[in-house]
């Protein structure tokens, strides 16, 4: 061992105690309230259209509107949880996480396309080709790289539910494309 010293720079420090902190914007460190108010919307949607639904004899737990208010409940709950998190995070919390956040608007887009394209094709192209897609694009969006695996992981889940709602409910999900085969 030498005595000599390497030419090191200091490794950054905390900001200098005496400079004050600027003030954060009401949105900073806050971004899971965007998530909770879409969820607090959806679950109002789901809300009023189980209640201005058609059924024919009494539906049961397990009819058209059950599965409907379970989303609706659940989304209502969970919404709640994140914005009485968003606001209930200290100043302190809030400066460090809106220093870390980075929005991956590249992944945020191909969610979007994905969850667009089936809302507005799925009557045109049906429900196993939009759902395959609508499950590679979302899957893909949120980091998984292997697009094969995502189409045929979107295949077999939008096939089982195919089955189940077909075969098990006796409700029919848009053909489109494939419904003259």
């Amino acid at each position: 061992m030498s005595d000599t010293t390497t030419d090191q720079s200091p490794a950054p420090g905390p900001p200098c105690e005496s400079e004050p902190a600027r003030p954060l914007s009401f949105w900073e460190g806050r971004g899971e309230l965007v998530i909770g108010a879409v969820l607090l919307l959806m679950a109002a949607a789901l809300a009023l259209g189980n209640l201005g639904m058609d059924v024919i004899g009494d539906g049961g737990l397990l009819g058209p509107q059950g599965f409907g208010w379970f989303v609706a409940a659940l989304a209502a709950v969970i919404g709640v949880l994140l914005v009485v998190s968003a606001l209930r995070r200290t100043p302190e919390r809030r400066r460090s996480l809106a220093a870390q956040e980075r929005t991956n608007w590249r992944a945020v887009g191909l969610v979007m396309l994905g969850i667009i394209a089936f809302s507005a094709l799925i009557d045109t192209v049906g429900w196993l080709i939009m759902a395959t897609l609508m499950f590679a694009a979302v899957a893909t969006g949120l980091g998984n790289r292997n697009l094969l695996r995502n189409l045929t992981v979107g295949f077999v889940m939008a096939s089982v539910i195919q089955i189940v709602f077909s075969g098990m409910l006796d409700l029919n999900l848009p053909s489109g494309l494939l419904g003259g085969w």
